[in-house]
């Protein structure tokens, strides 16, 4: 089994997310950690490694069980690592901390995805919409600019965009980490054959070219959402009005037509702030460069 690292982690605490519970996590060699901020694609490359793993196209995913997500207090942690000990096979996990608050195992791999952030506000309204239950987060405004304002200031919850970029940060400060490979939202909606490739040489999985190509088909953003009942996180389960919508639109520039010229300077001046420019190119557009607001 791998040793636990040396490094002191930092902790991640917000109303649904414990860092601190990756100290009950046992790994094993061959283990993948996801982590990235929440709507930036986790349950689609989620769905990508269940294909890999298995080879079969009709993986039934069921990531809440499967793949669980670390850091959510909501699930009994002995119960979740129980359903993980019980795993024969190669396993996956997620998690929205950024990387200095969970371990740093080199044995792993570990995967990161970025969205453009307002694309990741967005879809995170209409997420918050679809959920039948409180679950302690606070609550979002009805109005698009009142919510987008909270949202470039928030640093309570892991959907805030000063916790996207200290996410991004942590993950830039591990850049050359053979472990480590960071993946965008926009790169894998312009060549998703491109990216699951890419994902199966990083975790050291192999499939013959004709099967590889029938798990990329089964990876499609709307195949995902055509077979909800096997890719999205409690289905099934009554937690969404709709599974399916759990896979909202898989567009990018969903700001347009939505927000104000004076909400994206908002943004501009924090992101100006934040980020050097190729960073921040690279966050809002990835490898193939779809176009940001600035």
């Amino acid at each position: 089994m791998p040793q636990m690292p040396d490094v002191a982690r930092r902790r991640f605490v917000d109303p649904i997310c414990d860092s601190g519970r990756w100290d009950a996590f046992r790994p094993r060699p061959g283990d993948i950690v996801v982590s990235t901020p929440p709507k930036s694609g986790t349950t689609w490359m989620q769905g990508i490694l269940a294909l890999l793993i298995s080879g079969d196209p009709q993986v039934d995913a069921n990531p809440s069980m499967k793949a669980p997500w670390i850091d959510m207090k909501m699930r009994p942690l002995d119960e979740v690592m129980a359903r993980l000990e019980a795993q024969t096979g190669r396993r996956h996990v997620k998690s929205h901390s950024p990387f200095d608050c969970i371990p740093d195992w080199p044995q792993l791999r570990y995967i990161a995805v970025y969205r453009h952030p307002i694309d990741v506000h967005l879809s995170y309204r209409a997420h918050r919409a679809n959920m039948r239950f409180d679950v302690g987060l606070a609550e979002v405004a009805q109005d698009p600019s009142e919510s987008f304002r909270h949202f470039l200031q928030d640093r309570t919850e892991h959907h805030g965009l000063p916790v996207i970029l200290d996410h991004y940060r942590s993950a830039l400060a591990r850049d050359g980490q053979e472990s480590l490979a960071r993946f965008h939202y926009a790169d894998m909606l312009r060549d998703l054959g491109g990216a699951v490739a890419r994902v199966a040489q990083h975790v050291g999985i192999d499939h013959p070219p004709e099967q590889l190509a029938r798990l990329t088909e089964a990876a499609r953003f709307d195949s995902m959402k055509a077979n909800a009942d096997r890719f999205t996180p409690s289905a099934g389960q009554g937690f969404w009005h709709d599974d399916r919508a759990f896979f909202d639109s898989a567009r990018c520039n969903k700001w347009e037509g939505v927000l104000s010229a004076e909400d994206l300077a908002a943004y501009d001046a924090v992101m100006a702030a934040a980020l050097e420019p190729d960073q921040r190119r690279w966050l809002e557009g990835g490898d193939s460069g779809l176009a940001g607001v600035g």
